[in-house]
């Protein structure tokens, strides 16, 4: 090989070098930051969800839902969550397994199963039966959350649901979104977010007929002091 041909194959190998070196950071970064989004499913301000049930296999006695356990709980600002029986404990930092075990660990029970799932908690207002806060989890899909506040009003206008957050709308036109997706968390709606449901603003006769009355009246008066003024 003469030194043309290797300088070319040198070159080559410094080319492929460079470009495996641009596509390698990017292909790292994803794999840390999918990393670091599974190392917790809990943050403070939303909620978990715990659901008991007695593991059949175990030939221990008991009544699982005497434990209070099975319902939905609030992680505080410090990060933690208050349960019955157990009390205080740490769920920021866990997964939603690591939990459910460290609550088995804590209620020292081995006929017990615990399951937890994250939430998010989610204000709901406007034209709906029940508007406020909701604590639902992220792959609930929106109009789970609305039938949670009760279903939309007689005068709801779903066609413009829009999500704001710290005042500011992050989201418009919800219901496209929503075609597009299957959940809440594929929406983008996160815990603390504020969804609203505007009304149809409807035509009131009754208030039209008073407007135009009172109106009238004061026409019907303004001539009245015209004509009184003209015979003085």
């Amino acid at each position: 090989m003469n030194k043309q041909s290797w300088f070319s194959a040198v070159v080559i190998l410094i080319i492929f070098g460079l470009s495996l070196s641009s596509i390698a950071p990017p292909m790292l970064f994803a794999q840390t930051k999918s990393t670091v989004r599974g190392a917790t499913d809990f943050s403070p301000g939303d909620g978990v969800r715990v659901k008991v049930w007695r593991d059949v296999s175990v030939s221990t006695q008991g009544d699982v839902n005497s434990l209070g356990l099975n319902d939905d709980f609030i992680i505080d600002n410090r990060g933690n969550v208050s349960l019955p029986i157990i009390g205080e404990m740490r769920a920021v930092g866990h997964t939603r397994r690591s939990l459910a075990r460290a609550i088995e660990d804590s209620l020292s029970i081995r006929a017990v199963r615990i399951m937890c799932s994250p939430l998010i908690r989610v204000t709901l207002l406007g034209a709906v039966n029940k508007p406020g806060s909701y604590l639902i989890e992220p792959k609930e899909s929106l109009w789970g959350l609305i039938n949670e506040a009760g279903g939309p009003a007689n005068n709801a206008d779903v066609k413009k649901i829009y999500v704001e957050r710290t005042g500011q709308v992050v989201v418009k036109n919800l219901l496209q979104a929503f075609e597009e997706a299957h959940s809440l968390e594929q929406l983008g709606v996160r815990s603390g977010d504020q969804i609203y449901l505007p009304g149809v603003s409807r035509f009131n006769f009754r208030a039209v007929v008073d407007y135009a009355t009172l109106t009238a009246s004061f026409v019907v008066l303004y001539f009245q002091l015209k004509d009184r003024n003209r015979g003085r």
